[in-house]
């Protein structure tokens, strides 16, 4: 397809172009975006590192939109060009933080967003190291910091944290980032859990495919359902207390979704 026949198309095709996996880290975005890569109608990024670095800056100081908002939707609309006539899917979790804005910029824009139990995802988080990392250095970004869920209050007291309780308050901001994002975003949100597409990958599929309005199926991925206990072997009942207080429901337990 010529260049000018990808601008028009871009500009002339009724529905979304653009799809962003957002959610945070060791929820499962990799998983749903690598299984969508497959699908023959998208052309997909897994935080491609300068789309990433941009985005993640942003997430991390907001104040920093100013200077990588304009930037970033230059790069996104450059992929748009790159994609055509595909589906462009993009995976770059922290996107969550900057969602509205990048709505405002692509008005098609879809997003989906994968939300995962807290006690495995912070099992996860902790065993990774380049996940962690950011509460070691959260005193280089600005305080309050949603992405890291500190606020003023707790700044004082964070360093005396464990690291189960400081990803904990990760969690959390990102759960109510996500509930934030239902509203705003309304039918353009897909939230799906991490656990029952596990359990039911062909069904949820079957949504996103729908969501999306894709023309093809998007292949079975392959299913590591082991995963979904591991954080028993790797939390200790002092994490797993520590956790219960902060995010407010026990192991076991759905995540609790806004009526």
């Amino acid at each position: 397809m010529a260049l000018r026949d990808k601008i028009d198309f871009i500009r002339n095709r009724n529905k979304a172009q653009i799809t962003f996996v957002i959610g945070t880290g060791r929820s499962g975005t990799h998983w749903l975006g690598y299984t969508l890569a497959e699908n023959p109608g998208i052309r997909t990024t897994i935080e491609s590192r300068r789309i990433f670095k941009l985005s993640t800056r942003m997430a991390l100081n907001a104040s920093r939109k100013n200077k990588y908002l304009s930037p970033l939707i230059r790069r996104y609309q450059w992929q748009l060009l790159l994609s055509a006539p595909k589906m462009y899917l993009d995976k770059s979790h922290t996107n969550m933080w900057i969602a509205t804005e990048l709505k405002t910029a692509f008005p098609n824009a879809r997003f989906l967003g994968i939300e995962r139990n807290p006690y495995s995802t912070i099992a996860s988080m902790i065993v990774h190291k380049q996940v962690s990392a950011w509460h070691r250095l959260w005193r280089q970004f600005p305080v309050p910091n949603p992405f890291l869920g500190i606020t003023e209050e707790i700044a004082d007291s964070y360093d005396s944290l464990s690291i189960a309780q400081q990803c904990a308050l990760r969690w959390k901001a990102h759960h109510e980032q996500m509930n934030a994002l239902r509203k705003s975003l309304g039918s353009d949100l897909l939230v799906i859990s991490y656990e029952e597409f596990a359990a039911n990958t062909g069904a949820v599929l079957q949504d996103i495919d729908q969501f999306l309005g894709l023309k093809h199926k998007t292949p079975l991925p392959e299913v590591k359902r082991e995963s979904l206990d591991k954080w028993k072997n790797q939390l200790s009942q002092d994490d797993i207390r520590q956790i219960e207080e902060i995010v407010g429901f026990p192991p076991d337990t759905p995540i609790p979704t806004p009526n």
